[in-house]
């Protein structure tokens, strides 16, 4: 990185970064352990990938669904992902990232583009939303999901903690250094 970039850009671009990594520990972990999830990436076919990226050559997350898990993976340059959801700039990442608009909200004002198999867009979509919901705090969740679904406090926290612990062991792990 350059010395003449401001910090500021460099502690978004590095938050983003995090939260792209989070987003794919976390929907790793929760297509083992929730149910919702599970039934969504089911219908997705193995070898199904989807990207999501910062416009032009920002932080990015790929994805592979192999022997019925969606786990992180790196992207192959030769392959378009089936889908493919780029923000067009960084700050418009870290605005949805961090939880100031939703991710349909920033879709209508047109801070992203999706590109690709429309159905599956839609499944990831739900996906994204029901991570939401398990992993953030209710206020939060109200804040940027246009309707907020009855879940148990019970299945949130056990929810929450699966996927806290998975994502922070991938982490220690190394499962996805870049």
């Amino acid at each position: 990185m350059s010395p003449s970039l401001p910090i500021l850009w460099r502690i978004k671009r590095l938050y983003v970064r995090f939260m792209l990594a989070f987003i794919g520990h976390g929907l790793a972990k929760a297509c083992r352990s929730d149910q919702q999830i599970q039934k969504e990436i089911a219908s997705l076919p193995d070898g199904f990938t989807f990207s999501m990226s910062v416009m032009p050559r920002g932080p990015s997350l790929y994805m592979k669904k192999s022997e019925g898990r969606i786990k992180p993976g790196r992207k192959n340059s030769d392959t378009k992902p089936d889908v493919d959801i780029q923000f067009k700039h960084l700050a418009h990442a870290f605005s949805t990232l961090s939880f100031q608009e939703g991710t349909t909200e920033a879709f209508a004002r047109e801070r992203m583009v999706v590109d690709g198999d429309l159905p599956a867009s839609m499944k990831l979509v739900r996906c994204f939303e029901r991570l939401e919901v398990v992993t953030l705090p209710k206020f939060i969740g109200r804040k940027i999901m246009r309707h907020y679904p009855d879940i148990s406090l019970k299945e949130k926290l056990e929810g929450a903690l699966q996927i806290y612990l998975g994502v922070f062991a991938g982490f220690v792990m190394g499962v996805f250094v870049r």
